[in-house]
């Protein structure tokens, strides 16, 4: 399942409407919800309020996430009024708003079944450029943290088929939700279509999880053992969080970075890069090599990042923030939320490892880091007065037995993330999916080197002569952050050419 920026792929054209949420009577209508707010949440929107008094502006911070979806048949309008609303009816992180009053913040909450939707027709697009320019920016304006719904629904129907998009604000959604929601949403509209049950699974509400987590986070103290994790990590970086540094003097890497959301006049949009790194015979083969070493494909991943990091840099250690998942409960599986905390990792490469000394060193980093992830990295830097957030941040996540995951791999839906504005941060997310290991990253315009291009079309027109051992839909790009993964990409293919895993060609 490709995870890309809205603009990286085309959209078959066609009729384009928009399902905006409403309530009659608007949020005077809602009741008063005393459940706190988890503290991603509030950071977000004390982040958003901050841009609108300095800027007098609603966008260009755009931070939202969402689904593609396609269906080979005709769109039906009543089939598809009715699975939104079922769907919004069964998260009820769609049906609750926080607000920002003072110093404080008032939760408000509307029952199941009174959340409609208003259908706004917006015209037929022949050409797909213009089309998704124009889904790109509605989604751009509605999903404002401040403002409900933060979030919205978009069709574009055609004779024989039609797209379902989706697009919400982070503090509704992460990108596990959408793995799982894209089948929910599938499963609800043939439901609706075969009058049948969709037979899903009951699913918690991320607005109980977040008042929890908030109420435990907020009765710690500096005694508890997150704390102690990140101070470790902090002070292996002479006090500092680390930032991508793939293109540096040694001297500059310790640069502290400061996190702060700029003005879209000072900072442009980041560039983005997705492609396919080993197919799934190659993530099989790079797998078993790193169940040889007893590691994980998580830490093979990681010990191939550090290898390669340090390869080129010659820094002693490799330090970067995990993004990890915090759904600990079987409710929370399929819930929609941003269910997320950060863990520190760093390994020591001075001795240059070889591929199973440094998955072992991975492997027992990250069940040492773990604890940094118990609780919010925002509590965390409360206590350790810590001004700075993560820059340079690497993802991974096997999607393969997520329900409905190989028709999504095989085209069926897509997960979008929005543009973002970050001057420093570097994300790279790696995908372990039923056709292979797929990466995406977004990155400063200035770490591209020069190369403007998102991504080129996986016929190579644009990439003629790609480099051996990389994959032609990626790109050439000269920046630090191609460098860096097509090098991630080379190594993973030869550690995986030493397997006997299958059948090799």
């Amino acid at each position: 399942m490709k995870f890309i920026q809205i603009r990286e792929e085309s959209i078959e054209p066609g009729g384009l409407v928009e399902w905006m949420p409403y309530v009659p009577g608007g949020l005077g209508a809602w009741s008063h919800d005393s459940r706190l707010t988890s503290h991603n949440h509030e950071q977000h929107l004390r982040s958003a309020f901050d841009y609108r008094v300095r800027t007098r502006r609603e966008g260009g911070r755009e931070s939202w996430l969402g689904l593609s979806i396609e269906f080979d048949e005709p769109l039906s309008i009543p089939a598809i009024r009715t699975t939104l609303t079922r769907w919004i009816d069964r998260h009820e992180v769609l049906r609750s708003h926080v607000v920002i009053k003072g110093d404080g913040l008032q939760r408000l909450t509307t029952a199941p079944g009174t959340v409609k939707l208003k259908m706004g027709r917006i015209g037929w697009y022949t050409q797909p450029g213009p089309l998704v320019e124009q889904i790109a920016g509605a989604f751009d304006r509605a999903t404002a943290p401040l403002h409900w719904p933060a979030y919205l629904f978009a069709t574009v129907g055609r004779e024989e088929s039609f797209t379902l998009l989706f697009a919400a604000d982070h503090s509704l959604v992460d990108g596990y939700s959408l793995i799982m929601a894209q089948e929910e949403l599938y499963r609800i509209y043939r439901s609706v279509r075969d009058h049948t049950d969709p037979q899903l699974p009951p699913v918690g509400s991320y607005v109980d999880f977040s008042a929890e987590e908030r109420r435990l986070a907020d009765q710690t103290g500096a005694d508890h053992p997150a704390v102690a994790t990140w101070a470790q990590f902090l002070r292996s970086g002479r006090g500092n969080l680390p930032a991508f540094a793939y293109d540096r003097e040694p001297a500059d890497r310790d640069a502290t970075v400061l996190t702060a959301t700029p003005d879209t006049e000072q900072a442009p949009a980041q560039q983005s890069i997705t492609g396919m790194i080993v197919d799934d015979d190659a993530a099989n083969r790079f797998t078993a090599v790193c169940s040889a070493a007893e590691g994980t494909l998580t830490a093979g991943v990681l010990a191939a990042f550090a290898m390669v990091y340090h390869q080129h840099t010659g820094d002693p250690e490799f330090r970067c923030v995990l993004p990890r998942h915090t759904r600990n409960d079987a409710r929370w599986l399929t819930s929609l939320g941003w269910f997320v905390a950060v863990a520190p990792f760093c390994i020591d490469v001075s001795d240059s490892p070889t591929f199973d000394q440094a998955i072992s060193r991975a492997t027992a980093e990250l069940k040492r880091a773990r604890q940094g992830a118990s609780l919010p990295f925002l509590r965390v830097a409360e206590l350790l007065d810590e001004t700075t957030g993560p820059q340079f941040v690497i993802s991974f996540i096997d999607t393969r037995f997520a329900p409905g995951a190989a028709e999504a791999d095989a085209g069926r839906a897509k997960v979008l993330r929005s543009h973002s504005y970050a001057p420093h941060e570097v994300y790279i997310w790696v995908n372990r999916t039923p056709a292979g290991m797929r990466v995406s990253a977004r990155f400063p315009p200035e770490e591209s080197g020069g190369d403007t291009a998102a991504v080129a079309p996986a016929d190579g027109v644009n990439n003629p002569t790609p480099e051996p051992g990389w994959d032609s839909e990626v790109g050439d790009g000269a920046g630090p952050v191609h460098r860096y993964l097509r090098d991630f990409t080379r190594l993973v293919r030869e550690i995986g050419d030493t397997s006997a895993f299958g059948t090799r060609e």
